[in-house]
């Protein structure tokens, strides 16, 4: 009995100190969360890219500063929300880390905007979402 006892304690234990924890989203998506404060249009892009800069960004539970791209068309919003294309705004949501698609500049002289990733879905609980 002082066996299933010390069992019980020790599975306790390790559930509170290591609780499991579940994914919102699936590999390799990875979630985001920040409040949007400059949006620009990717000039070699045609428009259909927007570099969304974020301060605070959160990646982890330790916020950063950052962008991440968001595609017209390509990236899904939350039902009845803004895409982040609006400033000062809080969104949430999900990015696929990788290669920037965002391009500024004049063609033929364009260049990578640096990003963490492309969104791939998104969305603000602001009032007056499309």
């Amino acid at each position: 009995m002082n066996f299933l006892k010390k069992n019980i304690v020790i599975a306790v234990l390790l559930l509170v100190l290591f609780p499991m924890k579940a994914l919102a989203v699936v590999p390799p998506l990875l979630s985001y969360g920040g409040v949007n404060t400059v949006s620009l249009p990717c000039t070699c892009t045609g428009g259909a890219v927007w570099w969304a800069f974020y301060t605070p960004l959160y990646l982890t539970a330790i916020p950063i500063v950052g962008p991440i791209d968001y595609v017209l068309g390509a990236s899904f919003l939350f039902a009845d929300f803004i895409p982040p294309i609006e400033s000062f705004a809080p969104y949430k949501g999900a990015y696929l880390p990788g290669v920037p698609l965002c391009w500024m500049g004049v063609p033929p002289y364009c260049f990578p905007m640096p990003t963490f990733g492309t969104t791939v879905f998104t969305g603000t609980g602001l009032p007056g979402g499309i």
